[in-house]
């Protein structure tokens, strides 16, 4: 029933449903604990407040009624002082006990008996206070025989009312508490049903969410778990069946999946067994071949050699030139630089200058001004003496010579000031042709940089030029070693070509641990496979050994993994296959002997028996 449904789905369900219980019970809790808080308002507002107001309006009363009869005696003794104190004391006690009944009676009333008891008890206290407030004005017109009788028949009952109405308001309250507290026992009660529910549904709950895990969950974990070991035995035949469509389904198909692909792969790995011995017998051909071009590279590079010594000697004699005209140039820049420098201050001194003059020029200007104020100034006192007579005539001569000399000062002032502003002219005629004369200099000492410049790249240039030169000289020289070490390769890449007949037979023997559905067992022929080419490939590989100048063998390791790696590169599909052969096709186009024809060939049938099981199982895989 269950077997189908997603394990997401069944723990938000068993979720949800633990949290509508929870829910469940939090909304009951508070809606108890909203009603024990409302008793407990109402048994504060009957028992506290309400009890508390008529308590003591009944002893404002009380005390009124003993200060009312103290009052009396006084003004019977004739201590009519003392009788007025308590008569204003006694309407002061009943005014205060009126106030404590209105505050009373604003106090909402939520029952009819509490409606009722209201009623009473305001209509016995408005009659007890009516009785002793008619006492009070008795005594205070000196009538004791009135407020004895008042006091003995009307103030009595009145009192005894009030008392018995109290008395029943206080039953009323203790019936009320009783019946408040029975509701919350009960409900309380009610509250301890629900919960042990609520917390009997909730192990249901848990206990089908734990059925449901271990039903779904766990025990397909267990069968997965066991398939998995199995399959890490090597026995790749186990049968992996998929019942859901859940999350666990999901896995088990990918279970399956996972066996089927290995067992493809482990058939394709036996069947690439045989494919990786005929793989040695083309590299020991391939030596053959290896050894024809590493001849005629090694004549090659001798005559590269040669050129690239001349090449590097000539490429330094242009170097130390560029050094030589970048040394020339620095110093022009630094002539010209100079240069700049003096007329940068001479544009600086002809400013200096010309501001000088400018300032003489409105000196004088400043000058002229007081000249023209000091005629005008002579010219009104001549006027004044003039006016004054004969008194005036001494002052008006001097007037006059103030106002020659004013004229004479004005006369030499306009001819300082046009000798200066031809000479500010001057300056400035002059100011522009030094800065035109800078900036030319500025031109020149960036001409100059620039050719020092590009004098310094063209030195740097041949620098590197040279230092290129000499890598690539020392890289044909190394080529040539290289090239030696080669023709040692080739006899190395025979050895490879044994061992790598060995490791298809120890990996035909580590694959035949597996169990597959097919029930292919093919170790011993892949090792009589092997016993078979292992012949062929030794017969193969003394070839290389004609090859000249055996080198050192320092690069041995790299050689091997290096004739490996191209073993594994040569088995592709019918479309890559032009991929994986230009290695072969370079020695097709060059002259070799003949032994190339014989071992070209051989790639064709071995790809073709390759291509098909190898890249595409260990993708798979």
């Amino acid at each position: 029933m269950f077997s189908n449904l997603k394990v997401r789905t069944g723990l938000m369900l068993a979720q949800l449903a633990v949290a509508l219980a929870a829910l469940v019970a939090i909304v009951l809790g508070w809606n108890s604990m909203q009603s024990n808080a409302r008793a407990i308002d109402t048994l504060d507002s009957l028992s506290v407040q309400q009890s508390n107001l008529i308590k003591d309006s009944y002893t404002q009363m009380l005390r009124a009624t003993v200060r009312a009869d103290i009052a009396a005696a006084q003004r019977a003794a004739g201590d009519t002082s003392g009788a007025a104190e308590n008569s204003r004391t006694v309407q002061q006690l009943i005014a205060d006990a009126k106030k404590k009944m209105e505050t009373f009676k604003a106090i909402p009333k939520t029952t009819e008996i509490g409606k009722k008891s209201e009623a009473d008890l305001l209509s016995a206290f408005n009659g007890f206070a009516d009785s002793l407030e008619g006492m009070m004005a008795a005594l205070d017109k000196g009538d004791a025989a009135t407020y004895l009788s008042l006091k003995n028949t009307k103030a009595g009952a009145a009192s005894g009312l009030f008392f018995k109405q109290l008395t029943d308001f206080a039953a009323n309250i203790n019936n009320f508490s009783e019946a408040l507290v029975k509701s919350s026992r009960a409900q309380a009660s009610t509250m301890t049903y629900v919960y042990i529910g609520l917390a009997v549904l909730i192990l249901v709950v848990s206990l089908g969410a734990f059925l449901f895990m271990n039903r779904v969950v766990l025990r397909p974990l267990r069968v997965v778990g066991e398939s998995f070991d199995k399959i890490a035995a090597g026995d790749l035949t186990v049968r992996v069946d998929v019942n859901s469509t859940n999350e666990i389904g999901a896995l088990m198909a990918s279970v399956k999946r996972m066996q089927e692909s290995l067992a493809r792969t482990v058939s394709a790995v036996r069947r690439g067994v045989d494919e990786i011995n005929v793989g040695s017998r083309e590299i020991s051909a391939g030596n053959t071949d290896l050894s024809s071009r590493t001849e005629e590279q090694a004549a090659s590079l001798e005559e590269t050699a040669a050129s690239m010594e001349q090449l590097a000697s000539t490429v330094k004699q242009n170097a130390d030139n560029a050094r030589q005209a970048n040394q020339l140039a620095a110093s022009a820049s630094d002539v010209a630089e100079r240069g700049g420098s003096a007329v940068s201050e001479v544009v600086s001194t002809m400013e200096g200058i010309s501001a000088s003059s400018r300032k003489i020029s409105e000196i004088v200007s400043v000058i002229d001004g007081i000249a023209f104020q000091t005629n005008i100034l002579a010219l009104n006192a001549a006027v004044e003496a003039a006016r004054a007579g004969e008194q005036g005539k001494g002052f008006a001569v001097v007037a006059g010579e103030v106002r020659s000399l004013a004229q004479r000062s004005a006369q030499a002032a306009k001819e300082i000031k046009s000798l200066i502003e031809d000479s500010v002219s001057k300056v400035g005629a002059g100011s522009q042709q030094v800065e035109r004369a800078g900036a030319t200099m500025q031109e020149i000492v960036a001409s100059v940089k620039r050719v020092t410049d590009i004098m310094g790249e063209i030195s740097a240039a041949s620098d590197e030029q040279s230092s290129g030169i000499d890598q690539v000289n020392r890289a044909v020289s190394q080529m040539d070693e290289v090239t030696q070490q080669n023709a040692a390769l080739v006899e190395e890449a025979a050895a490879a070509a044994g061992s790598l007949q060995e490791q298809a037979q120890r990996l035909a023997e580590a694959v035949a641990v597996f169990k597959i559905n097919a029930g292919e067992v093919i170790e011993v022929p892949a090792r009589q496979l092997a016993q078979q080419h292992r012949p062929a490939a030794r017969v193969a590989a003394p070839a290389p050994e004609v090859a000249p100048q055996p080198a050192a063998p320092a690069a041995k390791p790299a050689a091997a993994v290096r004739l490996t790696h191209t073993a594994r590169a040569k088995p592709e599909p019918a479309a890559g296959a032009s991929a994986a052969r230009p290695p072969r096709k370079p020695a097709a186009t060059r002259p070799a002997p003949a032994a190339k024809d014989v071992s070209k060939p051989a790639p064709a049938p071995a790809a073709s028996r390759r291509q098909a099981p190898s890249d595409d199982d260990w993708e798979s895989f």
